[in-house]
């Protein structure tokens, strides 16, 4: 009888112990790795890093972060892989690596349907809530989204119809399908590189032309193969800061609420000193002599129908519902209807 006892108390002793270990592992030190294209001194690492110091002091160290800056991670495709692979946590990835699993994160690159950066602001109040919560029931922790500006097509041969534009070697990202069915209602075959890899195109001549916000293309030294820019926003374009759930689940209640904070107001931060700079290097590409060509009304028009033409054959395809799409039409009218006022 003694025995049994005895041996009971033991169990009941290994459990509790079992217990208590989980709970210091649970409540352990984590550093979150984090890898992004933007370099380091830009308005995004800055605001990253300030907040991590601040997450770091408010945890009492219980939650630290490592950036990786620059692609040393890779292109963005490949910083997905590694948070699959748990060997990255996070990433500020572009919309294209999620049409797999967040279709309509490419809601907002759908061409030609901005016309300034106001209009993105007032649908993105309207749509980026929603889209948050697709992220989050993908299996991703989000911290909101990081405007990098409107994309204007630019290179080294001007071109301002439609047709002079099919006679280019022009860029699409690499496993990006959304990109590709958008150029091809052009009647343009693109070229696919890495991003890491575009600034090597234009040197060797493999591409003429991308489609880029000016300050990226500033950021990235395109510019400096660039002489002609069509004066047409062709899309916008954003980036997504995500984390694993899986890690974001090892972290407390508690700190989980101090990081969301802190990283929310760091994207927040660097998206209004992005816009400054969006604006800055545009007029920094213009100065240093890149001409800005103005399409006629004709050929504009030929721009548009075509671009209406991509957003629908992308909705056909479903790299964006139908549903999302409606209230993205419903949302832009409403703000034009509210400017025409």
């Amino acid at each position: 009888m003694q025995t049994n006892t005895f041996k009971t108390q033991c169990l009941k002793l290994s459990f509790c112990c079992g217990i208590c270990t989980i709970a210091l592992f649970a409540q352990s030190d984590t550093t979150l790795k984090v890898a992004t294209l933007s370099p380091e001194g830009s308005a995004l690492l800055v605001e990253l890093r300030e907040a991590a110091n601040a997450i770091e002091e408010e945890t009492e160290g219980r939650v630290q972060f490592k950036f990786y800056a620059g692609g040393v991670m890779g292109d963005d495709f490949a910083v997905k892989r590694k948070m699959r692979a748990r060997q990255l946590n996070g990433g500020i990835l572009q919309t294209s690596v999620f049409t797999s699993d967040v279709p309509n994160l490419n809601v907002y690159n759908l061409p030609m349907q901005f016309k300034n950066v106001d209009e993105v602001a007032a649908v993105r109040t309207d749509l980026d809530k929603v889209l948050r919560a697709q992220l989050e029931e993908a299996g991703y922790v989000s911290f909101g989204f990081l405007g990098i500006g409107l994309a204007y097509a630019m290179g080294s041969k001007p071109a301002t119809t439609v047709q002079e534009t099919r006679r280019l070697k022009i860029w699409v990202p690499k496993n990006d399908p959304s990109t590709e069915l958008m150029l091809s209602a052009f009647g343009v075959n693109p070229i696919p590189l890495s991003t890491v890899d575009v600034l090597t195109g234009l040197q060797t001549g493999l591409i003429d032309t991308v489609a880029s916000p000016p300050v990226a293309a500033v950021t990235l030294q395109w510019h400096t193969h660039i002489k002609y820019m069509l004066d047409v926003p062709f899309l916008y374009v954003f980036s997504v800061y995500v984390l694993d759930q899986r890690s974001f689940r090892n972290i407390n209640d508690d700190d989980q609420v101090v990081v969301r904070n802190h990283m929310d107001n760091a994207m927040l931060n660097a998206e209004r000193k992005g816009i400054e700079d969006h604006a800055s290097a545009f007029e920094a590409m213009l100065d240093q002599g890149i001409e800005l060509l103005q399409p006629n009304e004709d050929a504009l028009s030929e721009w548009q129908r075509n671009a209406d033409g991509a957003a629908e054959e992308w909705v056909n395809k479903k790299l964006v519902t139908r549903s999302i799409f409606d209230q993205f039409k419903s949302s832009l009218q409403k703000t034009r209807r509210s400017n025409a006022d």
